[in-house]
């Protein structure tokens, strides 16, 4: 039994599918949330995307959200921008901030340079990582919470900006 699928250009209507899109994410950022608890679901996405966790980066943003209680679609959303072709450039420029930050220390025996490097490969890479990290997730969630404001704006949809325990 054989079966032909064709995905030619003529079926694939990209104005159409961006236009889509748009309207997803528009109506995503205009959920029953506020923006804060949007903009902080998208910030924790992305950081937990930005760390060297692969393989586990939905699995621990979702519980996180849910601990925290925000806006799951949203972090799922910035997992999806934050996929490993975006983030790879991140982990070589962590490297090279860690490596500018923790020099290797020249050391005489074999032996002690290899540990010396792997130490401060590691120690640097980490620490560029999470600095690299809270800077994107802190620029990250301005421009979302930007956004969604606009957004709410522009709809006429105005949720409270900021919600307090018991309801004001």
């Amino acid at each position: 039994m054989e079966m032909k699928v064709d995905l030619s250009l003529n079926q694939i209507h990209l104005p159409q599918l961006l236009e889509t899109a748009k309207e997803k994410v528009t109506s995503l950022l205009n959920a029953e949330a506020t923006v804060q608890n949007q903009a902080l679901g998208f910030a924790l996405g992305t950081f937990i995307s930005l760390l060297p966790t692969p393989g586990v980066n939905m699995a621990l943003s979702l519980l996180l959200a849910n601990w925290f209680r925000l806006h799951k679609a949203t972090v799922l959303l910035s997992l999806a921008i934050w996929n490993v072709f975006v983030t790879a450039p991140f982990f070589a420029l962590s490297y090279r901030l860690g490596n500018w930050l923790f020099p290797a220390p020249a050391t005489a025996s074999v032996t002690a340079h290899w540990q010396a490097q792997v130490i401060s490969f590691v120690q640097g890479f980490l620490v560029g990582n999470l600095i690299i990290a809270g800077v994107a997730t802190a620029v990250s969630y301005a421009i979302v919470l930007l956004i969604a404001q606009l957004l709410r704006k522009k709809e006429g949809n105005l949720l409270p900006l900021r919600c307090t325990s018991n309801g004001q």
